[in-house]
């Protein structure tokens, strides 16, 4: 996890200096390129959502509360954007894209069916978390795909961290049984 910007580069850009906030672009957008890609499944839609994540950014400096820290407060601001997104175009049902083959590819060495298995797991767990209702996919994507921890999470949801928690354990729960379906189709269709 990259570290925080410093309060003077914030300070700065929040003054108007283009070049304060060319730092704070350079830092954090493939952050949040990253986390818009998960949630709205394509790389073409990520990078418009993180032109206007930045933009948002810059325009709501006003809610920034100072010596808090800058990135949750900028992925918050990139989660909450492409779910909004998702609900405006009705497209809740392709939160995550199939993996592209560089991204479904196992380590160097392995053998070709094993580099097929762990594909097929990994469009299977994406399919899995594309099912998963809002309330449960944006708390996982900001963990496991952000890296943030449960306070930074709960502050972006506004609800407690012991919440969060929850909301994470039913997740994970709903994930391992679709999973579990997913394989018992598949060993199904192979009979």
């Amino acid at each position: 996890m990259p570290e925080d910007v410093s309060q003077g580069a914030i300070d700065r850009a929040r003054a108007g200096g283009p070049d304060a906030f060319g730092e704070l672009f350079a830092r954090y957008d493939a952050d949040v390129l990253r986390v818009c890609r998960r949630i709205l499944g394509s790389r073409e839609a990520a990078e418009d959502a993180r032109g206007e994540v930045f933009l948002r950014a810059q325009r709501g400096f006003a809610s920034f509360e100072d010596g808090r820290p800058f990135r949750p407060w900028l992925l918050a601001i990139a989660g909450n954007w492409c779910i909004d997104h998702l609900r405006r175009r009705a497209l809740e049902q392709r939160l995550f894209a199939e993996p592209t083959a560089e991204e479904a590819l196992p380590a160097a060495g392995s053998s070709p069916l094993s580099q097929a298995m762990a594909t097929q797991r990994s469009v299977q767990l994406g399919r899995a978390i594309e099912r998963l209702p809002v309330r449960y996919r944006l708390p996982l994507v900001l963990r496991y795909f952000a890296d943030e921890e449960y306070a930074e999470i709960a502050r972006t949801l506004g609800v407690s961290r012991n919440q969060v928690g929850s909301l994470l354990f039913r997740a994970k729960r709903m994930l391992r049984a679709s999973l579990a379906d997913a394989v018992a189709r598949d060993e199904e269709e192979e009979r």
